[in-house]
């Protein structure tokens, strides 16, 4: 019944070609292992895999050299990571005897390294127990070093030594650990761990690698080769502590890479900085040069001076899921608020973060972040085509972080809004009174009349810092005076939905300020005085002496955003007010809620009349009476 077809050691018989019916009797003798029970007819494209199968799994015989080989199809969902189709190595010998026991050991680590593929893909780093040696060497060698530049460190190892070998029962020679290999497996595992898993640990976090389950198979290899170093260190501290600096340590596995470091060494194409510059580059062409763009180019340029600071100047192609993973835990670490903080790198950050308990980035940060990370990815993925996925948007973290974001309850320091009872300490702080100035810089009538002109308008604060004369207008239809927010010159809005005429509360023309206007030249700026900063506008530097005015002068402790607090504030205050929603929305420069809401125009009079309800915070603070 069965034809003539390709030998299968394995099981002892043969498989025979395409076409041929297997009855269940037949199936359980012959093919037990390759196929399941019932009938069943081997197209050409199933055949095609058995036979693949059946050569994979067994050491395979070169026809021509005779030189047995190991041979296994790489899955394809991490063959991208892998770098090949197939998984081919020499035996390097002929006799069958002798290849079995190597064929063992390679299926053994290829399918560590198909695990740790498998584990990349899914956002996670794995250590290989072929990484244990390396990472053995690397530690002895730095401790050994350190011993060279302090000798009190050597002391204190030595010291140690005796603490640690006695807490964990090991053997001492004089006051030398044992050899190694006078510890066999059993009860001593557990002594050796405990006496280098500190070690262990320290090396992993240095290499920005994870500690391994304690059921896999490079956590005991770890375990094994520390601590044969340690008895090594330990030996060669005894020695040069009695003066025999001689001793010496031979660490061959010290310069060879990590698995790791192979998977990015293998990485082709440009690095991330680079695509930075063509991606900015490509910006400029299309937005032009302009504040706008400056800002942007500036900002997403900090998100990758991070990640570089981080991870290194990874070529994009070795940017995984799991190096986002990475990022984006540690962009959660990152310090918000605190002294100090400028001029330091992303690492020197987090610890700072962690040993004086500093509060850390949001969600939404991190978030913001992210996107940065990926518009720069996807740039190189889908205008320069470099490499086969864009790592965020594939790896689904934001849109994570987007639920999480919505099922977070509002933390303290995320309360945007100034209090009345806040506001009122402002407009009634001494600026407002004539008795301050700024010392070191004229900044005009800036600091009197804008902080009013954001908590009148809800504007934000670059809106109104780069306003021109020309954009303070009166409707000649109605009379009502108001302000054209728009792109003209180097103005610059955030959004499409910012352009627009904002009415001026009754609060504003009492205080004087159409006579501010008209003392003015016309052709000029508002606040003539604001120098403008080539990234950040003109508000920039007003911004950082307000917040500097709050902090020193009115003594104001509030969570509010300096500057955005009067945005978020004004809202508030239209809602008490009972101020139509789409009225304050377009007095924002919100986007419309619906496509309904963007027909026709908005007129001055209608959105007067609701700005009127707003409450008057000039006379509550006693500015006017």
């Amino acid at each position: 019944m069965v034809e003539q077809g390709i030998e299968n050691p394995r099981v002892g018989g043969s498989i025979p070609p395409p076409g041929t019916k297997i009855s269940k009797p037949l199936m359980l003798k012959e093919f037990q292992g390759f196929f399941g029970y019932g009938p069943i007819h081997l197209s050409p494209n199933w055949y095609r895999k058995v036979v693949q199968m059946a050569i994979m799994t067994q050491p395979w015989k070169h026809p021509r050299s005779g030189i047995y080989y190991f041979r296994r199809e790489v899955p394809h969902d991490i063959r991208h990571i892998i770098g090949r189709r197939e998984w081919k190595r020499s035996l390097k010998t002929r006799d069958l005897a002798l290849a079995r026991p190597r064929f063992a050991a390679e299926l053994a680590h290829c399918e560590e390294m198909f695990t740790a593929a498998r584990a990349q893909l899914s956002g996670q780093t794995k250590v290989l127990a072929s990484d244990a040696p390396k990472l053995a060497d690397r530690w002895a060698k730095q401790v050994m070093e350190a011993w060279e530049h302090d000798e009190r460190l050597l002391e204190n190892f030595t010291a140690q030594t005796s603490t640690v070998s006695s807490s964990n029962s090991l053997a001492l020679s004089g006051n030398e650990i044992a050899p190694a290999s006078d510890f066999v497996d059993g009860d001593d595992f557990s002594a050796r761990a405990r006496a280098v898993l500190g070690f262990i640990k320290e090396t992993l976090d240095r290499e920005r690698l994870p500690v391994p389950d304690g059921t896999d198979l490079a956590y005991s290899a770890l375990i094994n080769t520390f601590f044969a170093r340690w008895c090594d260190l330990c030996r060669i501290a005894h020695r040069r502590t009695t003066g025999d600096w001689r001793a010496d340590l031979q660490l061959p596995d010290a310069q060879k890479p990590l698995t790791s470091e192979k998977e990015q060494a293998k990485a082709t194409g440009p690095k991330l900085s680079s695509v930075l510059d063509a991606w900015a580059e490509d910006k400029r062409l299309t937005d032009g040069e302009n504040r706008s763009t400056t800002k942007t180019i500036a900002e997403f340029a900090t998100t990758v001076t991070r990640f570089i600071e981080l991870h290194g100047d990874l070529p994009v192609s070795a940017i995984t899921r799991g190096t986002v993973q990475e990022f984006r835990n540690s962009l959660g670490k990152m310090p918000t608020r605190g002294k100090g903080l400028k001029g330091m790198t992303a690492p020197e950050l987090i610890a700072k973060a962690e040993a004086e308990n500093l509060p850390t980035a949001s969600l939404g940060t991190v978030k913001k972040q992210l996107r940065a990370l990926s518009t720069i990815l996807n740039f190189a993925y889908r205008r320069l085509g470099v490499i086969h996925e864009e790592p965020v948007s594939a790896s689904g973290i934001i849109r994570q972080l987007n639920k999480a974001a919505q099922r977070a309850p509002l933390r303290q320091d995320e309360e945007k809004a100034y209090t009345w009872s806040e506001l009122i300490q402002i407009f009634t702080s001494p600026v407002f009174k004539g008795e301050w100035k700024p010392t070191r810089a004229d900044y005009g009538e800036a600091f009197f009349w804008l902080p009013l002109l954001y908590i009148y308008t809800g504007a934000r604060r670059e809106e109104m810092a780069q306003l021109l004369v020309a954009d303070v207008l009166q409707e000649e239809e109605t009379g009502i005076w108001y302000l054209y927010v728009r792109n003209e010159e180097d103005q610059r809005l955030k959004t499409g939905s910012s352009r627009r005429k904002v009415p001026l509360h009754d609060d504003l023309i009492e205080l004087g300020f159409i006579e501010y206007v008209s003392s003015l030249p016309q052709q000029g700026r508002l606040f003539p005085k604001l120098s403008v900063h080539p990234n950040q506008g003109y508000g920039h530097n007003f911004g950082k002496l307000w917040s500097k005015y709050l902090k020193e002068v009115v003594r104001l402790n509030s969570k509010a955003s300096p500057n955005h607090g009067f945005r978020h504030a004004f809202k508030t205050l239209c809602r008490q007010a009972a101020i139509d929603e789409y009225v304050h929305d377009w007095i924002t420069g919100h986007a419309a809620a619906n496509v309904g809401a963007t027909y026709g125009t908005n007129p001055l009079s209608r959105m007067k009349q609701e700005i009127d309800k707003y409450p008057s915070i000039a006379k509550s603070a006693g500015l006017i009476p």
